[in-house]
């Protein structure tokens, strides 16, 4: 199984972009990225929108391998808009060339909030228009050859009731190896997504973890992260909100401590690809202090 992180909060951008190849599918999870647009009062550097760009480029050209494309949710950091933006790379017609004749596994909209399901509707449209097989994958299961896809039912977008919505996750399982891609589930703060990753058995988990710089709570993300490195996967990727904080590494300490002794080893997007951490959301402010540009809002700011 050949694993490539594209896009994410160690990378420079907003987004958990990730390929998955085996002999038998090519899968591109979540091809979305986006900037925030304020983060200290300031909006993106200068650096940040040239990684924005760069992060494109390399979702459309893996993009025209891929078999199937997943939208896990509707947040704009998770999937392609079929509309123009500069903070997200695209020209109004990029989502043509990432879901275009592609199968397009998508989380239904049955159990949306307001905005995710307006963002649903547009992108639902686009695809049709793009000739994309569209499938809601919440709780279904595929097969290509020797190879298993499986989705998780909904689970919630960080804590239960939030109105952030609902995300879904998926397992790829081939041979001895089973990937878990659970993006955006903020620690994991509920249980559920333990309970998928129970049913699955991964030896690669992917996680979203807790958003540490809005001073979230982490008694419930450290017992569920112990929850997970307890099923010894051998190595597990803390991804997204996390990474948005500069002191992410300091602030979970025992989650290294505990995976340590277990010997599961523990790492990013970044260490994936062999690659320095860019957190240049969580340093926009040294950024600017470093290399001065003069601030410049593009896009109004507005939910993931």
């Amino acid at each position: 199984m050949e694993v490539v992180p594209v896009g994410e909060e160690s990378l420079g951008v907003r987004s958990m972009c990730l390929y998955v190849e085996t002999r038998d599918v090519r899968i591109l999870f979540d091809a979305g990225v986006s900037l925030a647009p304020r983060r200290f009062g300031l909006p993106p550097h200068p650096r940040e929108l040239e990684r924005a760009r760069k992060v494109r480029a390399h979702i459309l050209r893996l993009a025209e391998v891929a078999d199937v494309v997943t939208v896990s949710h509707y947040h704009r950091d998770h999937f392609t808009p079929w509309y123009p933006s500069i903070y997200m790379a695209t020209d109004g017609e990029t989502y043509r060339r990432v879901y275009g004749g592609r199968r397009v596994l998508l989380k239904s909209p049955e159990d949306l909030n307001w905005s995710q399901r307006r963002r649903h509707y547009g992108l639902a449209k686009a695809l049709q228009e793009a000739g994309a097989e569209v499938i809601y994958a919440d709780g279904r299961e595929w097969s290509f050859g020797g190879t298993q896809i499986t989705a998780s039912p909904p689970l919630w977008h960080g804590p239960a009731g939030s109105k952030t919505g609902r995300v879904v996750a998926f397992a790829v399982k081939n041979g001895e190896e089973t990937l878990a891609f659970v993006p955006d589930v903020e620690g994991p703060v509920e249980p559920e997504p333990v309970a998928f990753l129970r049913l699955v058995r991964p030896t690669i988990v992917v996680v979203g973890g807790p958003p540490t710089y809005l001073g979230w709570e982490l008694d419930k993300a450290f017992a569920h992260l112990a929850e997970i490195i307890a099923l010894r996967p051998h190595t597990l990727v803390l991804a997204h909100h996390l990474l948005r904080d500069a002191q992410w590494r300091e602030k979970i300490g025992p989650v290294f401590e505990l995976a340590e002794r277990h010997r599961v080893a523990v790492t990013t997007y970044a260490g994936l690809a062999g690659r320095p951490e860019e957190l240049f959301e969580a340093r926009r402010r040294e950024l600017y202090e470093k290399e001065p540009a003069e601030p410049k809002l593009q896009e109004e700011e507005e939910e993931e």
